[in-house]
């Protein structure tokens, strides 16, 4: 057995809590779907979390499911996204990474520990971002945006900015 086949079988064991006679068969069934892969190929799938274990069998994660997954975040009963405040500093169009743990887990049906390993993945493929770009993907009160909203969150502060301006000119001549 080499290297990258052991590290698969630690990962298997010890982040799914497979047996090795479970394990063997999975990965021999996930290699029969997928006979251009190796041994190294799944190691890093399984790492990025990329490939799942989920109904005695290893699930792909592929695009058209990210898709679906990110309308249905952003959607009507998806994450709550809103501006949100802290230290004095406003937020615009954000969520808590535990609130995103605790949907992903509700709506996914999924652990908690595949709920961050999807926020990560989420965070690798520049789907949603740190608002400082200080953090990968935690479950915690840190605050996340989807880069689709970043656009309107920019734009939506340059508004707000703007009309404090002229507050403080008209407050300045008139009071």
């Amino acid at each position: 057995m080499n290297q990258n086949q052991n590290a698969v079988f630690s990962i298997l064991m010890m982040r799914f809590k497979l047996d090795p006679y479970t394990a063997i068969p999975v990965t021999k069934e996930w290699f029969k779907k997928h006979p251009n892969k190796n041994w190294q190929d799944l190691k890093e799938y399984l790492i990025d979390g990329e490939v799942v274990f989920k109904n005695n069998q290893l699930h792909d994660l592929d695009e058209i499911e990210l898709k679906i997954l990110i309308q249905k975040m952003r959607g009507a009963n998806g994450l709550r996204i809103k501006d949100r405040w802290f230290h004095f500093k406003l937020y615009r169009k954000c969520f808590t990474g535990t609130e995103a743990v605790e949907w992903l887990m509700n709506h996914k049906n999924i652990t908690q520990e595949e709920a961050i390993q999807l926020g990560k993945i989420l965070v690798k493929k520049k789907i949603i971002h740190h608002v400082h770009d200080e953090h990968n993907f935690k479950n915690g009160f840190l605050f996340f945006r989807f880069y689709e909203d970043e656009m309107a969150a920019e734009s939506s502060k340059a508004v707000m900015d703007a009309f404090e301006e002229e507050e403080n000119l008209f407050s300045k001549y008139f009071n």
